[in-house]
């Protein structure tokens, strides 16, 4: 059964679709044409008007066929009167293939491009009842040649049957035909406009993450520019009292407030661009550090859900700014949290390495998150995670000025490391 419902209008068609229709109605008019000479050649049959008429009808109809999706009602109506004309005026011709597929052609692009739903129903109505109208008047005018009854069904009758029956297959079909290329086309949009939706949802859902991640960045490293700023605070309080009686412990204090001054500056310089949130005033704490690196270890044999994760330290520590060791914990945090969530590994490790400055090379601190699963890439959150994903862990290191290799790793599993500078 047709489901009819027609209430969503198929788009116009593309320049490059009317194109081929134009160069397709050329072809049709031409291969009529040749259709026409080859039935004359072989049946004789007369051309009407001065021996062209067959040639104009035929080619005629043929080009109509270019306007099939532009204007495809109106290419129905007129194929449809050139198709009666020709089996009217020329009833030999009326049964050469060219002009019964260019009419199928016609009724089934009208179903199938038709932007007009009361339009489509009211043409192909008209369509039907000049078709069967045209065949009823033929069977009624039409003498039957007298023939004996050969089988079980009368000859007049016969004839009846077969003529109604193989114009209903041939025009209801090409209607439910080119209706079920309207509804294919229909569902085509309706799953193209459903993926640009979820795609849409995803950008926003990924957005959302990255500006939440942002957002906390801005609290930590407010937190830490704050310690430095009181620190200045109750060194230039110390010093006014001391300056006259303890000037070398004034320079002393002066000389720690200048330390003190540049790493808050530099600090603020990147927190700049980032936005912060009131709702986030409420979330005070301790700030997490380097110190707080094996923390992310668990003591798991592996053999459960969760993954077993180590935790190991290379080289001598020295003294990381505060903004730098929070960094440092929170992409370790976020990629311990992505192995349990993601890689369907059976451990980890968390490794915490110090390298001293070389020549005019600056020290540098490095945090390196492995794990033994499949090396997937990880997907990146949704906003109701909490993560910030991959996106946000090259956005700490960048801020630092630090180096961030993110990828599979060759003999299996996955690798997350993060290197920072660390100045004087």
């Amino acid at each position: 059964m047709l489901d009819l419902d027609r209430r969503w209008t198929r788009p116009k068609p593309t320049s490059e679709e009317v194109r081929r229709d134009l160069w397709g109605g050329v072809a049709a008019a031409i291969v009529s044409i040749v259709s026409v000479e080859v039935w004359h050649s072989g049946y004789g049959s007369p051309l009407g008007w001065n021996g062209i008429e067959a040639y104009v009808l035929f080619g005629l109809a043929g080009l109509l066929l270019g306007l099939r999706r532009r204007l495809p009602l109106v290419t129905v109506l007129l194929v449809s009167v050139l198709f009666l004309v020709i089996v009217e005026r020329l009833e030999d011709f009326g049964t050469i293939f060219t002009i019964q597929l260019i009419e199928f052609v016609a009724l089934y692009s009208a179903w199938a491009w038709s932007r007009s739903r009361r339009g489509l129903y009211v043409t192909s109505v008209v369509v039907l009842v000049a078709m069967f109208g045209w065949l009823t008047w033929e069977i009624v005018t039409t003498d039957l040649p007298d023939r004996p009854q050969e089988g079980l069904i009368p000859p007049y009758v016969a004839a009846i049957v077969y003529s109604v029956g193989i114009n209903i297959v041939y025009l209801f079909g090409a209607m439910a035909w080119g209706h079920d290329a309207w509804r294919s086309a229909r569902q085509r949009e309706e799953i193209a406009e459903g993926a640009a939706a979820e795609r849409r949802a995803q950008d926003r859902a990924q957005e959302a993450a990255v500006q939440a991640e942002r957002v906390r960045i801005a609290r930590d490293l407010h937190d830490v520019v704050a310690h430095h700023v009181s620190g200045i605070g109750v060194q230039a309080a110390g010093i006014s009292r001391i300056l006259q009686k303890q000037p070398d412990a004034a320079r002393a204090a002066l000389g720690v407030i200048e330390r003190s001054s540049r790493q808050a500056v530099q600090q603020m310089h990147q927190l700049v661009g980032l936005l912060r949130s009131d709702r986030d005033q409420d979330e005070r704490g301790p700030q997490p550090g380097l110190d707080e690196l094996h923390t992310l270890a668990t003591t798991d044999s592996g053999q459960g859900s969760t993954p077993a994760i180590t935790f190991r330290q290379v080289g001598e520590t020295f003294a990381v700014p505060p903004t730098v060791g929070l960094s440092l914990f929170r992409i370790a945090q976020e990629a311990v949290a992505n192995i349990r969530r993601h890689a369907r590994a059976v451990r980890g490790e968390v490794v915490m390495r110090f390298g001293p400055a070389q020549d005019e090379r600056p020290a540098w601190v490095e945090v390196e998150v492995i794990d033994d699963g499949d090396g997937a890439e990880w997907p990146e959150p949704v906003a109701a995670s909490g993560g910030f994903g991959l996106t946000g862990i090259r956005e700490r290191a960048a801020m630092h000025g630090g180096l961030c290799e993110i990828g599979p790793r060759p003999e299996g599993g996955f690798r997350v490391r993060v290197r920072i500078p660390v100045t004087a």
